[in-house]
């Protein structure tokens, strides 16, 4: 056998493995980061441009808790569900227009439900309308450095011009763990319930993974299954992002392998990628510039899932491996925490048993007593003068990236509390301590009799009373200056003539 023959073999061998493994499992854009530090511990496809699907959501709620973090807004702030609202697609919970949520339950049930209904109230009440509102969603977005961002919508159905990239997923994750530690247990919810119905968390990590904190999944046709995830071990939290997996237990299980890696500390060796000592912000541009639409690799035979966001059951989403344990995870699990989760075999996934939730009341109509005045789409446009001053609050030079390595100095302590579970501090609002009171208690809240009905607010109230006690004075002047007169001697004379 000739030297050229021996060396042809082995590489004609490894390319047809190569092509083979490329049909079965494409590349996905994966990335998994230290939250404390921002360095990245692993990234495959990072910056790729990608369609975010309900990962949109995550801005959705950042936008949401700077309004209230500036004082814009209350989380007893009640919105108005506008007719637009109310005929967005599933997933959704069917509200009616005029009906009213508080910010508070409208942030429970996207992160659960993923609800675009309840979405697009969240972004006309604040925003003013879905455009003004995805001005705000941009403006965060650039001041965070997310650059291949550009949001269209709150909720991520499909648009060509609607996309991100795992980077800047797990830059935004990044920023909802240190500046707001206080609504950790937002990301986490197991279940809502709303009257009879009860809604389980899409994320297939909850209830099955230790020290899962949760964050969000999405799914449209174009982009595949998605998972932005973060979790705790030992005082330390890791975000794992998984782009485009082939199901909802596939984005599940290879979270999870992620998750086990960087906490155990060992290599990513196996189909390249990069590793260690880099930052988010760092991450080399990818060459392409626009997302994939994988419509006929995930929709095509099959069709969409019955949900919009798969239930994470076992799924078979492969017909042409042979029965064996996937190659293509390339990801070997030291601390076998992902057994937990599932096992891959031959061309099915099988997640493990999930843990039981006490489901989180939710409710709509407004908090029983509150006096706060509705916001209804177009009451308050993303470009007035206050909104305008929150986008630019804590603006950065152009080019800087706030969450580098060292945490910024957004709200004192807040990155010492990432590890951990947060305290009650001089910092939090009232508001938010509320929100993570009832999150843990699981307390049931009852809405007010006919909560369904729009109110006006107290101002609106006051007006006709006004108007009313205008006019009875105006009778009463009436009454006392015809009086006079009839008093008068002229008036006197004139009868006695």
């Amino acid at each position: 056998m000739s030297f050229s023959f021996r060396i042809f073999v082995p590489a004609l061998l490894m390319s047809l493995i190569a092509g083979a493994a490329a049909k079965a499992d494409p590349l996905v854009p994966t990335v998994i980061v230290d939250a404390a530090t921002g360095e990245v511990l692993h990234s495959e496809a990072a910056t790729r441009p990608w369609y975010p699907a309900s990962t949109t959501k995550l801005m959705t709620a950042y936008v949401a808790l700077r309004a209230v973090h500036q004082g814009l807004v209350k989380l007893d702030t009640p919105l108005v569900v506008s007719a637009g609202a109310a005929r967005q697609p599933p997933s959704k919970i069917g509200v009616k227009p005029g009906q009213e949520i508080t910010l508070e339950n409208a942030l429970k049930i996207i992160m659960v439900k993923s609800a675009n209904d309840i979405a697009t109230v969240i972004a006309e009440g604040i925003g003013g309308s879905v455009p003004g509102f995805a001005v705000m969603m941009n403006r965060e977005a650039a001041r965070l450095g997310m650059h291949e961002s550009h949001f269209v919508n709150p909720h991520g159905l499909h648009r060509d011009d609607h996309v991100s990239s795992a980077r800047d997923m797990a830059i935004l994750a990044r920023a909802l763990l240190v500046e707001f530690p206080e609504y950790r247990d937002l990301w986490s919810i197991g279940a809502v319930q709303l009257g009879t119905r009860r809604f389980m968390n899409t994320n297939g990590l909850i209830g099955r993974y230790p020290g899962a904190m949760g964050m969000k999944t999405g799914f449209v046709c174009a982009s595949g299954f998605n998972l932005v995830s973060a979790a705790e071990r030992n005082g330390r939290t890791l975000i794992a992002v998984v782009f485009g997996a082939v199901s909802a237990a596939d984005r599940t299980l290879k979270a999870a392998q992620l998750l086990d890696q960087g906490f155990s500390g060992g290599g990513f060796s196996l189909f390249g990628g990069s590793s260690g000592g880099r930052t988010l912000a760092s991450l080399s541009s990818s060459m392409e510039t626009r997302a994939p639409n994988r419509r006929a690799d995930i929709c095509g035979r099959r069709g969409p899932p019955v949900s919009e966001e798969d239930t994470g059951a076992a799924i078979a989403f492969s017909n042409s491996a042979p029965d064996r344990p996937d190659m293509m995870v390339g990801l070997s699990s030291r601390s076998g925490l992902s057994q937990n989760v599932g096992q891959r075999a031959g061309d099915r996934i099988v997640l493990g048993p999930r843990d039981g939730f006490i489901p989180v009341e939710v409710y709509l109509g407004r908090k029983p007593g509150s006096t706060e005045i509705a916001r209804r789409p177009g009451g308050e446009p993303a470009d007035t003068e206050k909104s305008q001053a929150f986008a630019n609050e804590r603006a950065r030079p152009a080019g800087s990236n706030p969450l580098a390595l060292a945490p910024p100095p957004l709200r004192p302590g807040a990155a010492n509390r990432i590890g951990g579970h947060s305290r009650a501090t001089s910092e939090r609002p009232a508001a938010a301590a509320s929100l993570v009171t009832r999150s843990r208690a699981k307390a049931a809240v009852t809405p007010r009799p006919g909560a369904a009905a729009v109110d006006a607010g107290p101002a609106d109230r006051k007006l006709p009373a006004a108007k009313g006690k205008q006019k009875a004075d105006a009778k009463k002047k009436a009454v006392k200056a015809k009086a006079a007169e009839a008093k008068s001697p002229k008036n006197k004379t004139s009868r006695a003539n």
